[in-house]
């Protein structure tokens, strides 16, 4: 009997400590005022593409009608492509000539939190006969 009023005393207690009030974060000096908030992110757009020409014979005869050039770029924060690499190539001297025409491409920056940020991204250039 002793140890089941002991046991229903000390929950009591327990769910009192529990229900206390928590203090308000303007009481502490030293906790932060605001908390951040993401407005989100806006992913890069192009705003300008180079012609890229190649000439025929240039062109693999193996390739068919066409064939992909699948580029990754890394953005700096004006939008400009600073890094390319080749993920899948045609051909070293396509992939050269398609590089050197998306060096010239520009981009609106990617945003995060009203700032513009560096980001990457997979281009897909589809070269036809």
């Amino acid at each position: 009997m002793r140890r089941v009023m002991l046991a229903t005393l000390l929950s009591f207690l327990t769910l009192t400590a529990a229900a206390a009030p928590i203090p308000h974060l303007e009481d502490d000096a030293s906790a932060p005022t605001s908390l951040p908030i993401s407005t989100g992110v806006t992913s890069p757009r192009l705003v300008y593409s180079a012609p890229i020409s190649i000439p025929a014979d240039i062109l693999p005869i193996a390739m068919g009608n066409s064939a992909k050039v699948v580029l990754k770029i890394d953005l700096d924060a004006t939008g400009s492509p600073t890094t390319i690499t080749v993920l899948h190539a045609v051909n070293p001297d396509v992939d050269e000539r398609v590089i050197a025409g998306v060096r010239q491409f520009r981009w609106t920056p990617a945003v995060l939190n009203n700032k513009k940020v560096p980001t990457d991204l997979t281009l897909t250039v589809e070269v036809e006969r």
